[in-house]
């Protein structure tokens, strides 16, 4: 799900999605999926054993398939036959498979999770509201993303440069250039969800363990989640001042959505994969060990990532501050590590197309 982080935390990529007339459009076109998904539910329903979780993600993988494919030409204002010729097939097999399918089962699991969790209404005992449920939210939130991005190919084929597109190619080249400031977050949040997890679950083994659980690690994750973009917003600050907040409204803001809402949608897809897939009722330790490990280490990681982009979003557009341009210190070391290029002049400073490593900044 890092590309719906990105489409709403990425300026460049949130006003672009958020224009009025892109709103219009995308409202309009998910009308029609979810409608769809709720006919051929009742259609198939006594045809398909869709009270069986596997085959029930089969035909929610397979829609949202086919919805993402939909929606994404229409955000790219172009016929399904037409995308098929100008894309390559890694951009399609993308877009259908991780847009769709990946993405459409992992809400399933997270809509089932959901009821099970916090509303008492097991896909288990009783399938049908649930199914239903799993079918209609993951297509109408994969047309919204497909849609979204559909859009942002269109504008990248009109010539507009774009910062960051969101497949995940930003985040792979972070791992190769700044693989050791990443893993110190990861690192840290593994150990911390891990050992909240662990620490919870012997201290409290009575009734509501499992909400107290998904609780307090969601909100150790998102505290992890949004000290990670602080510090990769803010590379070239000390590090005690990579954590000053300007505003504490747009702070909470910004812990409450996205940090909080996506480590509880993290944790429970994890949570709905052990319940309906492998149906495990007695969780061993070392498994809620592992889901509070990988939600917190995953959320650190991904604000990591997210604020990075957002400090090299501001550096490409913006520029570079006039202090930071009288600092030669600084500016000598942002030359050797290629975040800029320097003339016979020491300004003005021009971004490479190539972004380097952020090893020899503070």
């Amino acid at each position: 799900m890092l590309h719906r982080l990105a489409l709403r935390v990425i300026p460049q990529l949130n006003e672009a999605v958020t224009e009025a007339d892109v709103r219009k459009r995308k409202r309009w076109v998910m009308l029609l999926p979810g409608f769809v998904a709720f006919i051929l539910y009742r259609l198939s329903k006594d045809v398909l054993p869709l009270s069986d979780p596997m085959a029930l993600l089969a035909m929610s993988g397979v829609l949202a398939t086919l919805t993402a494919y939909w929606a994404y030409a229409k955000g790219r204002q172009q016929t399904l036959a037409q995308v098929c010729q100008t894309d390559g097939p890694g951009r399609l097999l993308w877009v259908g498979g991780w847009i769709g399918f990946v993405y459409g089962v992992q809400l399933s699991l997270l809509v089932l999770a959901i009821l099970a969790l916090f509303a008492n209404y097991n896909f288990l005992l009783h399938p049908d509201g649930p199914a239903m449920m799993a079918l209609i939210i993951p297509c109408t939130a994969v047309t919204r993303d497909a849609f979204e991005i559909g859009h942002v190919v269109r504008m990248e084929s009109q010539g507009v440069r774009l910062v960051t597109f969101p497949d995940g190619r930003s985040f792979r080249e972070l791992l190769q250039r700044d693989f050791l400031h990443l893993a110190r977050w990861v690192g840290a949040g593994l150990v911390a969800g891990g050992t909240t997890a662990v620490v919870f679950r012997l201290g409290w083994t009575g009734d509501g363990s499992d909400v107290g659980q998904a609780i307090l690690i969601c909100v150790v994750a998102a505290c992890f989640a949004h000290g990670a973009f602080l510090s990769g917003k803010c590379p070239l600050e000390d590090f005690s001042d990579r954590f000053k907040i300007p505003s504490w409204w747009e702070a909470c803001r910004f812990w409450l959505w996205p940090c909080l809402t996506f480590a509880f949608t993290y944790y429970l897809v994890q949570f709905g994969l052990i319940a309906f897939v492998l149906q495990v009722e007695e969780v061993p330790l070392f498994v809620h060990l592992a889901v509070g490990g990988v939600t917190t280490g995953m959320m650190a990681g991904y604000g990591y990532f997210l604020g990075a982009r957002v400090f090299v979003e501001a550096q490409t557009q913006g520029g570079f501050s006039e202090g930071l341009r009288r600092c030669p210190f600084v500016m000598e070391i942002l030359a050797k590590t290629g975040w800029v290029t320097s003339g016979p002049k020491p300004s003005p400073v021009e971004i490479r197309q190539a972004e380097p490593s952020r090893d020899m900044l503070p």
